[in-house]
């Protein structure tokens, strides 16, 4: 990837999408510029780790990131993708520059007034947005469904590209292997939509039974005891179940 793109503190790139209270940018491939995110895309992407964007995170921190399912293996690639993007539409752009600079005769071109024609046709283009946001949010997947890995890549190839955000002739047959292959490796059976709260109380059950298990051995007193009641609900855990009995039964053996 080239330098300067995505690559933390240091960076003087104007294209670096940042968090906190800094200007969030990003490049728009439509027009070929750089433009504030909108909303809803900053709200997809406020959970990347902005100083460094290889470092690792915490799980908790992950799911909160593209609907609560996929970490920064996944974001990565679609950083390097809108990277890629950003360099193509500079060399784009300063090719049109210099041929506009060839041509320029000195003469402003007088500015455009508004009239009805065009502030009629700015409204249907604001209304038409406002109805494909609408349709998109119809169609959104239920909270409760469970998402495979090839399902969720494409879902969320499809918003990259309805929103922008990745230009079209960024992916291929390859780009979207990729993606299903990250996914597949990061997903773990969460579904889509869990809040926070119920991620943090699962996580904490699995640490308290990890706990446990580590303190005593096997052969031991206490082992004898501890083992055959928590190997049990950690196989429970670690294939996928996260059901309220099974909760209760953690809390229960774990006091």
């Amino acid at each position: 990837m080239p330098p300067g793109v995505f690559n933390g503190r240091n960076s003087t790139n104007p294209y670096n999408i940042r968090g906190g209270q800094r200007e969030v940018k990003i490049f728009d491939t439509k027009r070929l510029r750089v433009r504030k995110l909108t909303p809803k895309e900053y709200g997809i992407l406020q959970a990347f780790p902005m100083d460094d964007w290889k470092q690792v995170v915490s799980d908790s921190q992950a799911y909160k990131q593209f609907g609560n399912a996929v970490t920064t293996t996944v974001f990565t690639a679609i950083a390097e993708e809108i990277a890629k993007s950003i360099y193509a539409a500079e060399e784009s752009e300063e090719q049109n520059m210099e041929a506009e600079n060839k041509n320029f005769t000195g003469m402003n071109e007088p500015e455009e007034k508004p009239t009805a024609e065009s502030i009629l046709a700015a409204a249907e283009a604001e209304a038409k947005v406002a109805a494909e946001r609408e349709e998109t949010t119809k169609t959104a997947i239920p909270a409760e469904e469970t998402i495979t890995p090839n399902s969720l890549a494409n879902g969320m190839l499809q918003f990259l590209l309805d929103s922008g955000i990745v230009a079209s002739t960024c992916v291929t047959d390859e780009t979207e292997k990729m993606f299903a292959k990250h996914i597949k490796e990061e997903l773990d059976g969460i579904t889509i939509g869990e809040t926070p709260e119920i991620l943090r109380d699962w996580e904490a059950a699995q640490n308290a039974v990890n706990d446990m298990l580590s303190k005593y051995a096997p052969g031991g007193y206490m082992g004898k005891i501890i083992y055959p009641l928590l190997t049990p609900l950690k196989e429970r855990l670690e294939a996928g179940e996260r059901t309220p009995d099974l909760y209760n039964a953690i809390v229960e053996a774990t006091r």
